[in-house]
């Protein structure tokens, strides 16, 4: 039996993948790239502290 995370993080990669192979039907070139690997396996926010050292100035 999948626990609440395991299954919110299932979604969350199934999501993604979706959303690039959406992105490639309209014809938009996606590459898997290491931005979207860390998008499936880090938290949210993980990714939010992320971008705001990423972006701080």
């Amino acid at each position: 039996m999948l626990t609440i995370e395991q299954k919110r993080g299932r979604f969350k990669a199934l999501q993604a993948r979706n959303y690039r192979a959406s992105l490639q039907l309209e014809g938009f070139d996606v590459e898997p790239s290491k931005r979207n690997v860390e998008a499936e396996t880090s938290t949210e926010s993980e990714i939010i502290a992320k971008l705001k050292r990423q972006y701080a100035r």
